[in-house]
């Protein structure tokens, strides 16, 4: 009962997340604003959904503290975008780029405490988290770089961000104790 219904958050978010991503890539002329408001919705649900894993499973899987920190994380920056879009449309790049380089990060540890434990897949978790990280270097660090990409990059990351919470969803029987 708990695996599964780990494995329907996890695929809930990610699928979200893809579908965010996917229309971000198509649709490059979309205004910051009308971004914030989206990804802001989204952010806020992986949140949640990363929230509800650890407070109900925190004793039964790896890796329970960097999964509260990115719950954590995720619900403060959906309520950012969420609360004054105007305004986040304006340090979206920095806000975005800190979210994605700590989610990115705390993937990468998680990767490697799986790479402890002899699983298979754990290289595919810290080459995610890799991507994440570097992504979000580069929207923290080029918050400039225009709204096409801006908007490219923000696809990117949410479908990386999908894709991890996919394998999540995937390979969440090998995470319990």
């Amino acid at each position: 009962m708990k695996n599964s219904m780990t494995r329907i958050l996890w695929f809930i978010a990610g699928i979200l997340l893809i579908l965010s991503g996917c229309t971000l890539l198509f649709r490059p002329d979309a205004s910051l604003i009308s971004m914030a408001g989206m990804i802001g919705f989204v952010i806020l649900l992986s949140g949640i959904f990363n929230l509800t894993i650890y407070f109900v499973f925190h004793g039964l899987m790896l890796g329970a503290g960097w999964q509260l920190l990115d719950g954590i994380l995720g619900v403060l920056v959906g309520f950012m975008f969420l609360g004054n879009s105007v305004l986040v449309a304006s340090v979206l790049p920095y806000i975005f780029g800190m979210w994605i380089m700590f989610s990115g990060l705390s993937k990468l540890v998680g990767g490697f405490d799986l790479k402890k434990l002899n699983f298979d897949g754990w290289g595919w978790l810290v080459l995610i988290g890799a991507a994440m990280t570097v992504l979000g270097l580069l929207t923290f660090f080029k918050p400039m770089i225009g709204t096409v990409a801006l908007s490219t990059i923000f696809a990117i990351a949410l479908i990386v961000e999908g894709a991890h919470a996919l394998l999540r969803g995937i390979y969440s029987q090998r995470f319990w104790l």
